[in-house]
C-alpha cells in the first residue's frame, strides 16, 4: 500500500498539532511552515480533518486549528482512512465491498493480500499521535521562525 502525498501532509499536520499540545490554536501558515506542506493543500485538508472531528477550528485574529482529542486518542489509521480510503493493497482484499475478480476461485494471492491488509491495519490502528510525538526529533522538535504578514503583506516580525 502506498501512502499518497495528501495523506502524508494530513498526518504531518496532525503530528505538528500533537507536538504543540498546548491547547492554543495554530494558524495554517504556521502549520504549513512547520510541516513543509503547501498552504493550499492544508487549506483543503484541515476542513476534512475538522469535519471528521480530529481537529477543531477557532475563528478570529487569534484563531486557528488545534486537536479535538488528546493525541493518544487519535490513531494514524483513522487519519489515513479519512484521507486515503480503505487500507487494502488491492481491491479484492478490502473488508467491505471487495471488487470481484475473475481469478478469485482458487486464488492463492488473495490470502496474501488480505494478510498484508491486516498487518497494515494492525500497525496503523495501534500507532497513536502520542506515540509519534514521543518519537519525534530533528526538525519536528526544533523551533521554526514563522513570518506573520502585516496588512500590506510585508513580514512584521518572526515568531519562534
Amino acid at each position: 500500500m502506498w501512502i499518497n502525498r495528501r495523506t502524508d501532509y494530513a498526518t504531518r499536520a496532525v503530528l505538528a498539532l500533537a507536538l504543540a499540545d498546548d491547547g492554543q490554536p495554530h494558524k495554517l501558515q504556521e502549520l504549513a511552515e512547520l510541516t513543509a506542506t503547501p498552504l493550499t493543500v492544508l487549506e483543503q485538508l484541515l476542513p476534512q480533518l475538522r469535519a471528521a472531528g480530529i481537529v477543531r477550528s477557532e475563528r478570529g485574529p487569534s484563531g486557528g486549528y488545534r486537536l479535538n482529542h488528546a493525541p493518544a486518542d487519535i490513531t494514524l489509521g483513522r487519519v489515513v482512512r479519512l484521507i486515503q480510503g480503505p487500507l487494502a493493497p488491492i481491491a479484492c482484499a478490502t473488508r467491505t465491498d471487495a471488487e470481484t475478480c475473475p481469478m478469485e476461485l482458487g486464488c492463492s494471492l488473495q490470502a496474501t493480500w488480505s494478510a498484508v491488509r491486516d498487518a497494515t491495519i494492525a500497525i496503523l490502528d495501534s500507532t497513536t499521535f502520542a506515540d509519534l510525538a514521543a518519537g519525534a526529533a530533528g526538525r519536528w522538535t526544533a523551533p521554526v521562525a514563522v513570518s506573520i504578514g502585516a496588512p500590506s503583506g510585508r513580514p512584521v516580525s518572526p515568531v519562534t
